[in-house]
This record gives C-alpha cells, sequence and structure tokens, in this order.
C-alpha cells in the first residue's frame, strides 16, 4: 500500500504568486492615496482664492453701492494696477480708496485719513486689477472690476498652482 506525504504550506509558486498580488494591490492603495493628497492640496488653493475672491467683491461692492459718487479724477481706469477712489457720505471715510500693493500685491483699503487696510491675504496675490469707468453721461455711476487672484505658492508646487479670473460691473445706488 502506498502512502503519500501529505504537505502542509505553500509552494514557493504559490508564496510568488501571493506577493505579486499583496504587492499589486498596495502599489494600487498607495497611488490612490497620493492621488487623494494631490486633490486635497488643489482643493486648499482653489479654496483659498475664491474665498478672498468673494471678501473683495464683498467689500468693494459695498462700498460702492453705499458711496455718493466717483473721485474720477483720483481714480485709475483702464489699466493695471487700478486705482479706485470714492466719495463717502461719512467725512471719516472720505475718500475711500482701494489700490494694490505693489510689493505684495494684495488688494487694500484706505478709508479716509485712516490706515490703509488689507483685504485680501497674504495666501493670495492679485496678478491683475482693472477698474472701468462705465457710467454713461447723465447716467448712474458703474464700475467694472476685473481682478485675477493667484494663490501664492511660495514652494512653486504644480499641485498649489490655481488661477481664477473675476469681472463683474457695480453701480452706485444714487
Amino acid at each position: 500500500m502506498n502512502k503519500f506525504k501529505v504537505q502542509n504550506g505553500f509552494t514557493l509558486i504559490e508564496t510568488l504568486i501571493y506577493l505579486a498580488i499583496i504587492g499589486t494591490v498596495m502599489t494600487s492603495f498607495l497611488y490612490f492615496n497620493m492621488s487623494i493628497f494631490d486633490y486635497r492640496n488643489k482643493s486648499y488653493a482653489a479654496g483659498e482664492v475664491q474665498a478672498n475672491e468673494r471678501m473683495a467683491i464683498s467689500l468693494i461692492s459695498q462700498k460702492i453701492r453705499s458711496a455718493k459718487d466717483v473721485n474720477i479724477a483720483s481714480s485709475t481706469f483702464n489699466t493695471d494696477p487700478g486705482v479706485l477712489s470714492l466719495v463717502m457720505d461719512d467725512a471719516n471715510k472720505n475718500p475711500t480708496i482701494f489700490s494694490l500693493d505693489q510689493d505684495n500685491r494684495v488688494l487694500q483699503i484706505t478709508e479716509g485719513a485712516g490706515a490703509t487696510t488689507t483685504i485680501t491675504s497674504k495666501n493670495v496675490k492679485i496678478t491683475n486689477l482693472i477698474f472701468t469707468n462705465l457710467t454713461l453721461a447723465s447716467s448712474t455711476k458703474n464700475i467694472k472690476i476685473n481682478m485675477t487672484i493667484d494663490y501664492n505658492n511660495v514652494n512653486q508646487d504644480v499641485k498649489f498652482n490655481y488661477s481664477d479670473d473675476l469681472e463683474t460691473a457695480i453701480s452706485l445706488r444714487r
């Protein structure tokens, strides 16, 4: 009677196949995680740009709508960087000036004789700021704003590159 010896364990071929399958699954999982982190970085940069964009446009819109007039002579239209000077009812806030800090490329506001305040954060830079006077003779003052905001990618990491262009027009309410 022939007795066969029962083998316990795996053969070398089986072990290599299992290792190849586990290696493939681990590699796929690693690439998936890396792509999630890349997306998170891009999403962070986009969120930062869009939040600063909303804040800037909201403040500029509010000030233009509440202004009594536009200082045409003190404003710089149709060039980058533009300057917008508004006549306000409150003497302490007259004139209210929106301008671009050339060194840091941040949007700033100066109300009357007060100190200049930055509107956008240091995490973004404004690469284009143009104010355009769309006012026709004897009509309501209307100002168009063109703005390009980039994420301030100091490390030059491609994952953080994000830029957004914005164009809007705002009218004085008077």
